[in-house]
C-alpha cells in the first residue's frame, strides 16, 4: 500500500476528515451600489417592486453567471441620511459590470422574466440619491 493510500486508510479508520483546502483568493468582483430616496409614502410600494422585479432580474443574471450576488437594504424610518433604500449587485467581473445594460435588456426581453406591476412606475416612487457607484471587492470575510 502506498503511503497516500495508507494515510487515507488511517483517516477513514479513525473517522477523520481530510484537511480543508486553503481559502480561495479574492476574486475581482465589482459591486454596483445605488442609494435610493423613496418619495413620501412610497417606501413599501418600492420595496415590493424591488422584491418582485429587481431581485428577479438579478436571480436570472446570477443563474447566467453575470451576477454573483445581490442585496437590498432599507434604512430605519427615522434615518436622516437622505436615502432609505440601498441596492447592491455584485458582478462576476468588470466585464459583466460594463455589459450590465445589455445583460439586463436580454433578461427583460426573455420569457424567463415576468414583470410584476408595482402599481406605480418605480420612477414615480423614488429618486436616486447616489446611483451606479462601482466598487471593486478586495477583502473576503
Amino acid at each position: 500500500m502506498t503511503s497516500r493510500l495508507f494515510i487515507l486508510f488511517l483517516f477513514a479508520l479513525l473517522g477523520c476528515q481530510q484537511p480543508a483546502p486553503p481559502p480561495s483568493p479574492v476574486q475581482d468582483t465589482v459591486w454596483a451600489v445605488d442609494l435610493v430616496s423613496t418619495l413620501p409614502g412610497q417606501q413599501e410600494n418600492y420595496i415590493a417592486s424591488i422584491k418582485s422585479n429587481w431581485a428577479n432580474a438579478r436571480r436570472i443574471a446570477k443563474a447566467r453567471s453575470s451576477v454573483r450576488s445581490y442585496r437590498a437594504f432599507a434604512a430605519a424610518k427615522d434615518s436622516t441620511r437622505g436615502w432609505d433604500v440601498m441596492l447592491m449587485t455584485e458582478y462576476a467581473d468588470s466585464t459583466a459590470w460594463s455589459n450590465r445594460e445589455p445583460i439586463f435588456e436580454a433578461i427583460f426581453a426573455s420569457e424567463e422574466f415576468v414583470f410584476v406591476e408595482p402599481g406605480s412606475p418605480p420612477a414615480e416612487m423614488r429618486t436616486f440619491f447616489v446611483s451606479d457607484v462601482a466598487m471593486k471587492h478586495f477583502v473576503n470575510e
